[in-house]
Formats: C-alpha cells, structure tokens, sequence
C-alpha cells in the first residue's frame, strides 16, 4: 500500500499511460461505465509497476514522437506480453518504438472520417462497417513495425488500424473514447473482452473493498475530516463513518465566510438532519477574507486558501489537546482534482486544488492523509454516496464551490477604477456585510 493510494492491486484494471492528450481521462470514465477499473498513470511509468495490469491503453497526444523531447515510454512495457491498445499518439508512439515509421501525413485530419474494415479482428467484433470515426492528427503510421498489420483504413489514411494478434496490440489512428466516433464504444469493449476485464468490476464490490482498506490504512488512529458540505466531502465523511464508526471521525466544517448567502445555515442543518452528530463547525470568514486581501491571481489564491483550511485544523487540534500522532487528516479529494492538479508528467495543470497545495503534499508523502474518493469521477461518487443512503437531493445537487467562490469573487485592485454602477454595487454589498 503507498501513502497516496488505497491498495487496488486485487483488481483487475486498465491502465492508461497519459501523453498529455485531452481525452485520458475520457478513457478512463468510458472503461469504468463498461464494468472495467481504470488508472492513468505517467507515460514514463516504469513496466515493473505495470504487471499486475490487465491491459494497457497508450493516450493520445498533441506532439510529434520524433520530436525532441517529445512525450515517450518505457520499451520493456511492449514485452510485458500485456494487450496493448494505442490510441492517436500511442498508436504512432508504439509503431515507432518497435522499429515502425511515423511521418506527417499527406492530409492533416480533424473530425469525422469513414473507416473500412480491411480484414477480421477480434477489436472489430460487432462493428458494422464502414463507419464514422473522429480522427485528431498530422502525423500518421508511414510504415508498421514487423510482425503488425494493416487491419483498416481510411481514404486519407492507410494506417487506420493495425494489429499484431499473435502479442494481442493494437493501434488505432482515431479515438473510440469520444462519441464523434460513432461505434466507439464497441471498439473499447472489443478491447476489455481482449483482456479479459470485461464486466469485472463495479462499485458496489469497490464500495466492499474500500472500506476494509480504510479500516486497514487507519488502524488504531483517528480521523480529522475537512467537510465543506459540497457531495465530495459529505460522501467521503459518511464512507470513513460507515467504514470507522463515529467516535473515530471528526468532523470539520469550516466557515470560510466565501459561501452563499445561507449556506451554511443550509450545510450544517442538512447534515445533522441525517445523523452527522459529530460535525463540528469553526467560523473563521474574518481570516480567510483578511488573508485573501489585495490578491487577484487565482492559482495564488487557491494556495492561500488550501493552506488556511490547514491552519485552521491545526488550531482545532491544538485547542481540544488532540495528539497529531493519533490522526490522519481526511479530504474529499476526487480523481480529476489530482490530474487538474498535474498529476501526471506529459497532463498540463489546470488548477491546484486548494486539497493538493504543497503544505497537504506533504502530508500525504508522509502518510499522513486519508482520501476514500481519490479514486473516482464525480458519477460515482454520486453513486457512492446513494448506495451508503444520503438523500437524493444532498448527493445530485448542483456541484458546490467552495473554495472556488473565494476564487471568482472580485477582489480588491486598486489599479483599476471601478465604474459607478460598480462603486454603487460595491457600497451596497458593503452595506449588507456590515449588518450581519
């Protein structure tokens, strides 16, 4: 077990190496919804760590592999005798590493593309051709590597597909995981009966595993969750009780005085109306809001933030004598918002989530942080979150922002001269603050 990860190796899963493509985490969520577990990983991850996969899914990408510096892999991955499907770039990037050609191609496609069936594989099961798929490229497969074939084509493209069934690998010029390709799905179960995943996994078993290995990560400790009412948090506070029991849960809800207005009147009777007794509520708005003063860039407010949420624990514990030894620090931290992150090499950051400033890095380098839902998309926390029996409308409510509230509001910047519409907005609000 590593400190980031609950143990998954009992599962049988894809895994999908990221080239710094838009779609990977497209991949991941449409293996998921065909009964299969995904994880995407670093391209360079090192084979070794990739045996106990069932198949492999090389990502798209927006470079050319025989660029300097161009996004690459381990070689020994290929001769794990794991199938292999490569998509758009890991289409390209594993032809050329077995000794293949990529070049430009005479015609640069974007958008939807007829594909013919040139002969029989068992990727084409119940794909009736021809038929429309969506092709991303400039490059293209000039010349595949020995022992490959061509197994379909396009006009413009000879290399549409192409297969070595003796070692089970596959690559493909265009992307199944986006619904311009019209049988897209079918490739991608086509691929899962070809591992041997298909209809393996589902989340009510993954509900069953997950909480034996939150009894097995905490032990005898405790742990300090951070709720901030949003469906994450409130999910992962009921999984951690249902897995712990309530005495071995606390829980906070910080107010950040950020929210909307009576949220969190809203939060806090929502939830001990369904029985978290143990919520504990620390009304810090002035320090946040002090804290946040003159500063406009979001990614620097969004660490302020994250490190505040830190503070904030910290004199809790302090203040009720809790031994730091004894606990580990919960979050509701979801998949996306460790790729959003930069959780992988070649995947640009989008945004640092105020759960991955690197005051909390540390922390869970150090094993010192929980994180039940780390996991999974926003649908299944969903689902999780109905199957442990929280009202409809807790779970399925609009997304909660949180800190993201503190993000967008209009903060001071002096350099600026607001118009007079916004000075009367602004003494308005001002106003209605200094009432409360």
């Amino acid at each position: 077990m590593t400190n980031r990860h609950l143990n998954l190796s009992i599962l049988k899963k894809i895994t999908i190496l990221d080239f710094g493509g838009q779609y990977a985490h497209l991949i991941g969520t449409r293996l998921r919804k065909l009964g299969t577990f995904s994880e995407i990983k670093d391209s360079e991850t090192p084979a070794e760590e990739l045996k106990d996969s069932s198949g492999i899914i090389l990502s798209g990408g927006p470079q050319s592999v025989y660029e300097k510096g161009s996004p690459t892999m381990d070689l020994n991955v290929l001769k794990l005798g794991i199938p292999v499907l490569g998509i758009c770039y890991g289409h390209q990037l594993m032809t050329y590493k077995l000794g293949g050609e990529v070049k430009p191609g005479k015609v640069k496609e974007y958008g939807r593309a007829k594909f013919d069936k040139v002969q029989d594989s068992p990727l084409f099961k119940k794909i009736d051709f021809p038929t429309t798929v969506w092709m991303s490229h400039g490059d293209e497969v000039s010349q595949h590597a020995e022992g490959f074939e061509i197994i379909g084509s396009s006009a413009d493209c000879e290399h549409v597909a192409i297969a070595d069934e003796s070692r089970k690998m596959y690559g493909v010029q265009f992307h199944p995981e986006v619904t311009h390709s019209d049988q897209g799905n079918q490739f991608l179960a086509n691929f899962l009966e070809i591992c041997g995943t298909k209809n393996t996994w589902n989340l009510e078993n993954y509900l069953e595993n997950i909480i034996k290995e939150i009894q097995a990560k905490v032990g005898d400790k405790n742990v300090f969750m951070l709720v901030s009412g949003g469906v994450d948090s409130t999910v992962a506070f009921a999984l951690l009780e249902k897995a712990l029991g309530k005495d071995k849960v606390f829980g906070l809800f910080v107010d950040t005085g950020l929210m909307r207005y009576a949220e969190r009147d809203e939060v806090e009777n929502a939830l001990k109306k369904i029985g978290f007794d143990n919520l504990h509520i620390a009304e810090r708005g002035s320090d946040f809001i002090a804290a946040l003063s003159g500063k406009t860039e979001p990614e620097e407010k969004r660490k302020i933030i994250g490190d505040m949420f830190l503070k904030v624990q910290a004199e809790v514990s302090t203040r009720l004598e809790l031994n730091p030894e004894e606990w580990l620090l919960g979050q509701g931290t979801i998949y996306p918002d460790t790729i959003e992150s930069g959780g992988t090499k070649n995947a640009d950051k989008i945004k640092t989530h105020h759960n991955r400033v690197e005051a909390i890095q540390k922390l869970i380098e150090a094993g010192k942080v929980i994180e039940p839902l780390q996991d999974l998309y926003k649908d299944e926390v969903r689902a999780v979150g109905e199957m442990l029996g929280l009202p409809h409308e807790m779970v399925w409510r609009h997304p909660f922002p949180g800190p993201g509230l503190g993000v967008r509001i209009l903060c001071s910047n002096k350099s600026e001269k607001l118009t007079p519409e916004l000075q009367q907005t602004e003494t308005e609000i001002n106003d209605f603050l200094a009432k409360k």
